[in-house]
């Protein structure tokens, strides 16, 4: 009785712990879990933390580039833009020169000078150069636009000399040698550009542009206005590849 008595207290003690170690069993099992659980947490946490990654480095790696970009433009703005103020102040010092050289002729008003953003021009009118009813410089026109064509030899720009008429017909010494005033316009600005080609400009730098009645300085409505409309004037532009100042302003007039 006494054997059997100790082998009921050894079997309850040993079911006992059984039923410990199947408590702790599950336990760890449930812990585990957790854990298991827990990793594939941190497992996704840290696919979604190496794609943010990875987007940002494209991130950085696209503004780095558009900063290099963005640099590279700064520099080119500028640089422009040293160039363009240099021009400003070389157009500046050419008017200021032809101001200076032709002062009798403007004061006189024979020539009006004036500074543009993209050039300079210089205005002569047509009653001054030419002969009435003629597309023939006379002496005095002949005598003024020499003095303005040694100052421009010098100069490095490119020359357009515009034609402008007033806005009545022509006269009948002019109806048998010109069909409309396009044709005088264009005659008459050829002759200066000839003329300044004689006195050594070279022709690469000259243009004829007829603008005949098109553009006025004046309303054409007196005697006095149409006067001031019949007139030439002599564009100076930089030469190409030189920046204009400003080619991306509006034009003067």
């Amino acid at each position: 009785m006494d054997e059997r008595n100790a082998l009921g207290r050894a079997n309850s003690a040993q079911a006992e712990k059984i039923a410990r170690l199947e408590a702790q069993e599950e336990n760890l099992s449930n812990e585990l879990a957790l854990s298991l659980e827990g990793f594939e947490d941190l497992s996704v946490e840290h696919h979604v933390l190496q794609a943010e990654a990875a987007t940002l480095r494209r991130a950085s790696a696209g503004l780095s580039k558009k900063l290099r970009v963005q640099s590279k433009k700064l520099l080119f703005a500028e640089q422009d833009l040293t160039e363009v103020r240099s021009e400003v102040s070389r157009l500046a010092s050419t008017y200021t020169t032809l101001m200076a050289d032709l002062e009798a002729e403007v004061s006189s008003g024979q020539i009006e000078i004036e500074q543009l953003r993209e050039g300079i021009r210089v205005s002569v009118s047509d009653d001054i150069i030419f002969a009435s009813g003629s597309a023939e410089l006379d002496p005095v026109g002949r005598q003024v636009l020499e003095k303005v064509s040694h100052e421009l030899l010098s100069l490095e720009y490119s020359i357009e000399v515009q034609g402008h008429t007033d806005d009545r017909g022509l006269k009948s010494t002019l109806v048998d040698r010109f069909p409309s005033n396009w044709e005088l316009a264009a005659a008459r600005a050829s002759r200066v550009v000839r003329l300044m080609q004689e006195k050594g400009i070279p022709g690469e730098r000259l243009r004829v542009v007829s603008l005949a009645s098109y553009e006025p300085l004046v309303p054409n409505d007196s005697s006095e206005n149409r006067a001031r409309n019949r007139r030439i004037e002599i564009r100076l532009k930089p030469t190409q590849g030189a920046p204009a100042a400003d080619s991306r302003a509006a034009k003067g007039n």
